[in-house]
């Protein structure tokens, strides 16, 4: 009986040795499961809004309609544009300036002799309207978008809709150069795998042909609700994002608000601004041993020497931020009256932001990476539709809630990312640190040239990118 009972405990002891870690194993699965599926269902909440004049309307349901659109023009206001530019106000600048007070006032006079004498706008506003644009009412303001599809596509082809989000003081229009390459690859030597786009590039509201939100508080949050209701209602149940600048924001939030939508994410600028002791432990070893805190030999070329370039560079190209994100409406009324303070205003920026060095050029180097032809064009859309002061206003409604634009970066991306790190970009954020807010980052590429307007400046590098990004995620 004592054997008996011996070898009965020994069956049991063996079960045991195999049933406690099993169960042990289970119950930390479940667990790690639940951890992991509790982190990834944290979604910003989509909720609901109402940016029309007045009170929202009681009854009957918003028109859903898809409107085909088109840019016009007259001979009102051009005439009207002319008679501006010939009472522009010559201001000398101080002797070696170049850019470093701002717009040189010696190339501004050349600017403006261009755009009153051989800029023609009947002419860019055929090419503007060379793609199929439209209009939306959604949440009471009417959106406005262009939507490209492929004319031919290949035989065993899928074709991805890829929604890209314009930033400020940007447009629709940047995009009107990758445009072609994403929609038809093949035609200009871009043969990514079976990648071919479908291209929906929306105005920000109160950007361009957009309606302004006639209500208070229409963050990136807003927008990104009402992007995917746009995506929605053109029929698309998943698809790609791209951004930069606000479009960054912008898509980021969607990939965070609806995440089961959203394939693919893909950005050309990042917004990090974490702080504490752990990032300034990081930063000052980083400068010494960067491998130590896991930034790569690129990263440390890019990011130090730290002050310069993140504190200095920063706040000498920040003081319109200041501005737009606190009194928008008081700098907006002469922006919004005069053309030239309105060029001036918004194409320094494609100076310096499209290449640091620039400050130190005369005409801020702003004919070397595009035409003026192609800068005026940005700036008429701003100006026909009176919509800098609007413009501005986003600012305000986003800093104001979050005035260093990290309350969204408590929620997680987990959808696939793909982040290209132009060299000249305002700042540089490194993998290890877009990895605290993008968890399932797929492609990170350190682009060899370019800056912040990239689908503007190299549409060509912007456009492989994004299809090396989205051939991936395809794959996955």
């Amino acid at each position: 009986q004592a054997i008996l009972c011996l070898h009965r405990s020994f069956e049991y002891s063996q079960k045991n040795a195999v049933l406690v870690p099993a169960a042990a194993l289970g119950v930390g699965g479940m667990l790690l499961y639940w951890l992991r599926s509790g982190r990834k269902i944290k979604t910003i909440d989509m909720g609901d809004g109402w940016w029309g004049s007045g009170e929202r309307p009681l009854k009957g349901k918003e028109d859903a309609s898809i409107r085909p659109f088109k840019i016009e023009t007259s001979d009102k206001e051009i005439e009207d544009l002319h008679r501006r530019l010939d009472q522009f106000r010559f201001t000398p600048h101080v002797e070696g300036a170049a850019f470093h007070y701002g717009f040189n006032s010696s190339y501004l006079r050349k600017v403006v002799a261009y755009w009153r004498n051989q800029f023609d706008w009947r002419k860019q506003v055929e090419v503007l309207n060379k793609y199929p644009h439209f209009h939306t009412t959604i949440e009471g303001i009417d959106i406005h978008f262009i939507h490209v599809k492929p004319s031919y596509v290949p035989h065993g082809r899928a074709v991805q809709p890829l929604l890209m989000v314009h930033g400020w003081p940007g447009s629709f229009y940047e995009f009107y150069k990758i445009i072609p390459l994403l929609t038809e690859p093949a035609k200009h030597g871009l043969n990514e795998g079976d990648v071919v786009f479908e291209v929906i590039c929306p105005s920000i509201p109160g950007y361009g042909f957009s309606e302004a939100p006639h209500q208070k508080e229409f963050d990136s949050i807003a927008t990104a609700r009402i992007f995917h209701k746009l995506m929605n209602r053109l029929g698309f149940k998943e698809y790609y994002l791209q951004g930069g600048d606000w479009g960054s924001r912008i898509t980021t939030n969607m990939a965070q608000m609806l995440p089961q939508s959203v394939k693919g994410l893909h950005l050309n600028l990042v917004f990090i601004a974490k702080q504490g002791l752990g990032r300034l432990i990081c930063t000052m070893l980083g400068a010494y041993v960067p491998w130590l805190v896991g930034f790569s030999r690129e990263d440390a070329r890019r990011f130090y020497p730290f002050m310069q370039k993140n504190v200095y560079d920063v706040l000498r190209e920040s003081g319109y931020l200041h501005i737009q994100a606190t009194k928008p409406d008081t700098a907006g009324c002469g922006l919004n009256d005069s053309p030239v303070g309105l060029a001036a205003y918004i194409l320094e920026k494609f100076s310096t932001w499209t290449d640091k060095s620039f400050l130190h050029k005369d005409d801020g180097g702003l004919e070397s990476k595009y035409s003026l032809d192609e800068l005026l064009t940005n700036v008429m859309i701003y100006w026909v539709t009176s919509s800098i002061v609007s413009s501005m206003r986003y600012y305000k409604e986003n800093f104001a809630k979050d005035p260093d634009l990290s309350v969204h970066n408590r929620v997680g991306v987990y959808v696939p990312t793909g982040i290209a790190a132009f060299p000249q970009e305002i700042v540089h954020v490194p993998r290890v640190w877009a990895k605290d807010v993008y968890k399932n980052i797929i492609t990170y590429s350190y682009m060899p040239r370019g800056g912040h307007f990239a689908a503007f400046e190299e549409p060509k590098l912007l456009a492989q990118d994004i299809m090396q990004f989205v051939q991936k995620v395809e794959q996955l």
